[in-house]
């Protein structure tokens, strides 16, 4: 599996979790597990959020500069022939 598809499958399910606990939020009574469960719903919304972010910044670089992973991949191979 490639990288992106597992960050988009982490994202998913952060998200479905944010929406799930907020769900969860509207249906208890107790003000202080609703509390508790808003918090781990901002708080998975979040670490999508900054997942997310991350793709798009490896993404960006990788487009920006295909060439440089392709010579580090050459030189680590001379490297190697010449031990």
């Amino acid at each position: 599996m490639k990288v992106e598809s597992v960050v988009v499958a982490v994202l998913m399910i952060c998200i479905f979790l944010s929406f799930y606990f907020t769900f969860l939020s509207f249906q208890t009574v107790d003000a202080d597990i609703k509390r508790q469960i808003l918090v781990l719903a901002v708080l998975s919304l979040v670490a999508g959020v900054v997942m997310m972010a991350s793709l798009t910044i490896y993404l960006g670089v990788k487009r920006i500069f295909p060439r440089i992973d392709d010579q580090l991949k050459s030189n680590a191979a001379s490297e190697n022939d010449e031990k």
